[in-house]
This record gives structure tokens, C-alpha cells and sequence, in this order.
């Protein structure tokens, strides 16, 4: 009987042991220094373009050990009225944290090339783009795009131009020979600035309630070299000329393509 009453007794301090341990456990969690981010509440959605409200995020806390280089990227819940009525671009599903990168604006402005050589700058000019062909919305600015040349267009000088070069008395020149018209050209690269009124991507532009205008005109970027316009650049502007300014196809390039290569 007394190994029995022994048992009982250890198995008693036992248990009190772990209710003691649980409750010290507990204590010292609510003492933990945690940081509260926003979060979209679990039963709620945000689509893309609505405002955020007190109604759909609420408070996650995050003991500060554990919570490393989140605050470069998410938003503090004590910074709440600074994104209240702000509109995400992307549809935020319940239990999400919200992202200082969810709340992107269109820019403002074009964005000209950095770190240019002494001596050049970039300027923007317009194309007239053949919308039938490509879809625009698949250009983002900061694309790289060559434009699509039919012989017909090309910028090669004509019969009268070449006669009127001629010095005098020099053996008359063969005419120029024909070029097929199947045949095609390419122009550029050139760095995309805008498609119309957008300046950035179109998911942002349409959660801001911008409404997209003039797809039909690509601004791109051209060089200017101490007063002179890059080689194709130029080339581009005559061809634009001859054709009466009609619209041109393009062919977008890879986005992990570099100008100049």
C-alpha cells in the first residue's frame, strides 16, 4: 500500500509540476516584446482597386525576435491611417499580410535613363503603333521593342536623290533594284517609356481608377549625342516621314534583354 501511495503522490507532484510549468510558460510569453502588422481579416477579401477599411484588416503580432527584416516590407498596424482608403493593386486574400509593395501608384512621370556618358542624354518621342497586331497591354514600360520596316518603307535614297548626288559628268548609275515586297526590316532597339497614358503596369493603373487612353501611341526613348540623334533613332524618324506617320507592328523583346546587347 505504501508504494502505492508513493506512486500516487509522484504522479500528483507530477502533474502539478507541469501546471506550474505551463502557467511560468505562459507568464513569460505575455512578457514577449511582439510587433503588430496589417493583416486582411480571415473572413474578408480585398479585391484589386478596393479601399482598404478598419472593416477588412486587422492586427498580427509577431514576437520581435522573430520578426527579422519583415518591417521593410510589410506595414505596421500602428501605421494603419496612412493606407486607409489606399487601393491595392492585387486582390488580398483573408490571412494575408499586407505589403508596403501592394500599394504601388502609377508614376507620375517618364522615367529617363541614369548614369548617362558626359554628353548624352535621352529625350522621348512618339511611334503610332498598329494595336491589331499586339496586344499592348503586354508591353510594360521599360520593354525593349524594334518596329517592324516593309521594304516599301525602308529609308534607302531614291533614283532622283542618287542622280542628284552624282558629281557631273560621272558614268550614269545603275537604277536601284526593286525590293521584294515581302520583304522586312527591323528597327531598334528602343526602350518603351509609356503606351499612351500608362506609365507603368496596367494592373496599377487600373487599381488607381486611371482609364487607359491612346493605346495606339508608343513613347519610346532615344539617345542624343552631342546634338545628334542615335543612328536608328534617326532612321526611325525617316521612315515615320516617308510613310506618312502610319502605324507601325513591333516585336517586343525578352524582358531579361539588355539595350545594347
Amino acid at each position: 500500500m505504501k508504494g502505492i501511495h508513493g506512486l500516487i503522490l509522484a504522479i500528483g507532484l507530477g502533474i502539478a509540476g507541469a501546471l506550474f510549468n505551463f502557467a511560468y510558460l505562459a507568464s513569460r510569453s505575455r512578457d514577449v516584446e511582439k510587433i503588430a502588422f496589417i493583416g486582411v481579416k480571415g473572413d474578408k477579401v480585398v479585391g484589386q482597386g478596393e479601399p482598404l477599411t478598419e472593416e477588412n484588416i486587422e492586427p498580427v503580432e509577431i514576437p520581435r525576435r522573430w520578426v527579422g527584416k519583415l518591417e521593410e516590407y510589410a506595414i505596421l498596424y500602428s501605421a494603419r491611417q496612412t493606407v486607409l482608403g489606399r487601393r491595392p493593386w492585387r486582390p488580398l486574400e483573408g490571412g494575408a499580410l499586407l505589403l508596403r509593395s501592394d500599394l504601388k501608384t502609377p508614376p507620375r512621370e517618364l522615367r529617363f535613363g541614369e548614369n548617362l556618358p558626359s554628353g548624352v542624354q535621352e529625350m522621348a518621342t512618339g511611334v503610332p503603333i498598329d494595336s491589331r497586331k499586339f496586344v499592348p497591354s503586354l508591353v510594360q514600360p521599360g520593354d525593349l521593342v524594334s518596329f517592324i520596316v516593309s521594304a516599301s518603307r525602308t529609308d534607302s535614297p531614291t533614283l532622283a536623290e542618287a542622280k542628284k548626288a552624282e558629281p557631273k559628268g560621272a558614268p550614269a548609275a545603275a537604277a536601284p533594284r526593286p525590293a521584294s515586297r515581302d520583304a522586312v526590316d527591323l528597327c531598334g532597339p528602343f526602350r518603351v517609356l509609356a503606351i499612351g497614358n500608362r506609365l507603368g503596369t496596367q494592373d496599377v493603373m487600373r487599381a488607381a481608377k486611371i482609364t487607359q487612353t491612346q493605346e495606339n501611341v508608343m513613347t519610346i526613348a532615344v539617345k542624343i549625342e552631342n546634338g545628334k540623334m542615335e543612328p536608328e533613332a534617326a532612321r526611325l524618324m525617316r521612315i515615320l516621314e516617308q510613310a506618312g506617320s502610319k502605324s507601325l507592328g513591333y516585336l517586343l523583346h525578352p524582358r531579361n534583354e539588355k539595350a545594347g546587347e
